[in-house]
């Protein structure tokens, strides 16, 4: 669909007798982030010596304004060590450092690239980064805490379309609205789980409010990873500072109203499937069958006295509303199961207005139900996602100040109206077996012509590189979201990552091949006065890794990582004191074999209620909400596991037993170039022989693993 008609289907205008709301002025379309970006030609510069791509023409246009100079390139045991973790999470081997450090030919630097870029290990470190804006954990939350036994798959998904390269505008089409986009492929389904990643009080009394609570989630979340803009503060009002009014907000959400919320999609291999899918349908078909005799038998006595069953949802509602002809499947089980759960009427009193005959062959039926559910056909592995049944969806209502109990006006499907050339709703798209909705709102997002999506994907890819994007507030394009500190740069990205066919590759390829990238970290007192935030980009910012890249760090000196990719999730060992919790939220099944305790923290099971100690410690996110940038804390508890915890301890032992049998100078050398990828300096191994006169090699080798060096990358 081209994308002016994907525009027009979004923003066809909302009748004003439906909702009273404020129009969006022209004043409201002129900040900057909503409007689209311009391609500015690279700016002349100053000096062109160590200008390698258009990226250092911007950064050293803006340097030579402020009358600073950029810092010189890293060492090659620096840059190996830098990319390495920023593009695949892992540290370079002793062997990988050298192969570069001695490397003669001119495009040493464009192979280690590429070859970090090819690694399967690649989609594994961004993976991360994704998951935490997804808001990715393995339960629900809240009191229970329930084990979601499938959602790993979803992470695997990510994982997987990350090293395929899957082009960012397929990316985000497939997790709005992969069961439309490819309805055939399962893969596509698994990709719909971002919607499912919310934290859910599946105990709540009332299963309408829970829902909601869920739509409410999926709406902010949509709008704060695709568009950058903080779209869940108009939930419950007008947004305060941004020109988002509560109708967009419920707008947005019309889009997500039809779906259904599924944990049980079938996946395996086509034939699997088919022969999966006719049993199904033949058990499905009688079980149908049985609901809809119990519905009619029992007509003239709920029409009498319950005809509406007592806590209905909407969706309730409106099945019973439609002619029973036209009920789908979905719609005769919402009905049955709303009627046996309402106890108003009795079976005597059944029995007394239908008669014995009669009720005797209601209750048999209802025998029946209860007999094929257990019949069920065994399940293929599943998955959870989005997917619809029917073209048709229930109303969406503006809800007052927030509130479920309190419906304002009906409103149409449609993006926010400040986004759009008219603003307003997204008419249903005739479908047969869905609403399209959430496909048009998808093609929409990864249009060409939305202002936001490329440049919100770009500016994520270099904060990864960078520490910080070129807007700090990466989830926060909005009033009172940072400006850009170099909007030309930010806006040549967006339009050269369209134009690169949405690559993320490409891009990071072309961001870590940039002189700006390259350069030193070290700080320079000149350029610290003028700059002393580095927003201009005179050096490279040095950044600490986060938990999970420090434990595969220790594991990886070990020389006990597993570095298998995908698969269900493991559970390394907790502390003592931990496993004495009680059974609400903190059970966790020790993984019985070491090398799966030893598996990449990417695959580490992430419980909501029980977050794994050192990644805690070493500021994991909350993953109740999306994560656009982590904190980075610095706090006793960090040296102190880093220095006392088992796994530091067990890390150390094996690392030292690595070090084999040589002369002490080739113990140090082969430690330093193991944890640090480089080899000691004169003083460094002039300290180290004393330490190793004095200590075992395992308390040596602890010590190299608490330096700071060690987790920080320069």
């Amino acid at each position: 669909m081209r994308p002016v008609a994907i525009l027009l289907l979004l923003t066809s205008i909302a009748t004003a007798a439906e909702v009273k709301e404020k129009p969006i002025t022209d004043e409201d379309r002129s900040h900057w982030a909503f409007r689209p970006p311009v391609r500015a030609v690279p700016p002349a510069v100053k000096n062109r010596r160590g200008v390698r791509n258009p990226i250092d023409h911007f950064v050293r246009r803006a340097l030579d304004d402020a009358g600073l100079k950029p810092s010189p390139e890293a060492s090659r045991e620096t840059l190996i060590r830098r990319l390495t973790f920023d593009l695949i999470g892992l540290p370079p081997t002793p062997a990988e450092v050298e192969s570069y450090r001695i490397d003669p030919r001119s495009d040493a630097y464009e192979r280690v690239v590429d070859r970090l870029l090819a690694s399967p290990h690649y989609g594994e470190r961004w993976a991360l980064h994704w998951l935490d804006l997804a808001r990715y954990a393995d339960t629900d939350g809240y009191e229970f805490d329930q084990v979601r036994p499938n959602a790993w798959r979803y992470r695997d998904w990510v994982v997987s379309a990350l090293n395929r390269d899957v082009p960012y505008s397929e990316f985000v089409r497939l997790q709005i609205a992969g069961d439309e986009v490819a309805p055939d492929d399962p893969s596509a389904f698994v990709a719909t789980g971002f919607n499912r990643c919310y934290p859910d009080m599946v105990d709540l009394n009332d299963q309408g409010l829970r829902r909601q609570n869920a739509l409410n989630d999926i709406t902010e979340t949509t709008g704060l990873v695709f568009l950058g803009l903080t779209i869940g503060c108009a939930r419950c009002h007008d947004h305060k500072f941004d020109p988002i009014r509560q109708s967009d907000f419920y707008r947005l959400q019309a889009v997500f109203t039809p779906a259904r919320f599924r944990d049980d999609y079938p996946i395996g291999e086509p034939t699997q499937r088919k022969a999966y899918e006719s049993r199904y349908q033949v058990w499905q078909r009688t079980m149908i069958e049985l609901e809809s005799d119990v519905i009619a038998i029992e007509a003239p006595a709920r029409a009498a006295l319950a005809a509406t069953p007592k806590g209905a949802t909407d969706d309730v509602v409106v099945a019973l509303q439609k002619p029973v002809s036209q009920r789908t499947d979905r719609d005769v089980t919402l009905i049955y199961d709303a009627q046996r759960r309402d106890r108003r009427v009795a079976d005597l009193t059944y029995r007394l207005l239908l008669g014995d005959l009669t009720n005797g062959l209601r209750l048999s039926l209802i025998k029946g139900v209860e007999r094929n559910r257990n019949l069920t056909p065994p399940p293929l592995p599943q998955a959870s996602g989005l997917d619809e049944t029917t073209s048709s969806a229930a109303p969406t209502y503006l809800l007052k100040r927030g509130d479920f109990l309190s419906k304002g006006s009906v409103v149409e499907p449609g993006p926010p109206a400040v986004l759009a050339t008219t603003g307003g709703a997204l008419p249903a798209i005739a479908r047969k077996a869905s609403t399209g909705r959430r496909s048009a709102l998808a093609n929409w997002l990864a249009s060409p012509t939305n202002p936001l999506t490329a440049r919100v994907m770009v500016n994520r890819l270099w904060q990864g590189h960078f520490g910080r994007g070129l807007v700090a507030t990466s989830s926060d394009f909005g009033l009172q979201g940072s400006e850009p500190t170099n909007q030309p740069l930010l806006d040549w990205l967006a339009i050269e990552f369209v134009e690169r066919g949405w690559s993320l590759k490409s891009m990071h390829r072309l961001i870590v091949l940039s002189a700006t990238y390259r350069q030193d970290s070290r700080p320079n007192g000149v350029a610290e006065v003028i700059d002393p935030t580095n927003d201009l980009l005179w050096r490279q910012n040095r950044q600490r890794l986060d938990g999970e890249a420090i434990r595969d760090a220790l594991l990886s000196a070990a020389g006990t990582l597993n570095t298998a990719i995908g698969g269900p999730c493991v559970f390394p060992e907790l502390p003592a004191e931990l496993t004495k919790l009680s059974s609400k939220g903190a059970i966790w099944p020790v993984s019985a074999l070491a090398s799966d305790r030893h598996r990449r923290s990417l695959y580490v099971f992430t419980r909501r209620n029980l977050r794994y100690p050192f990644f805690e410690v070493f500021d994991r996110p909350d993953t109740n909400a999306s994560c656009p940038r982590r904190p980075v804390s610095t706090i006793a508890p960090q040296a102190l596991t880093l220095l006392n915890s088992k796994l530091s301890r067990d890390a150390a032992s094996a690392f030292a037993a690595r070090l084999g049998e040589g002369t002490k100078a080739e113990r140090i050398d082969l430690a330093y170039r193991i944890a640090l990828g480089r080899s000691p300096d004169a003083t460094e191994a002039r300290l180290a022989s004393n330490f190793l006169d004095e200590a075992t090699s395992s308390d040596f080798c602890l010590a190299l693993l608490n330096l700071n060096e060690f987790i920080v990358v320069d």
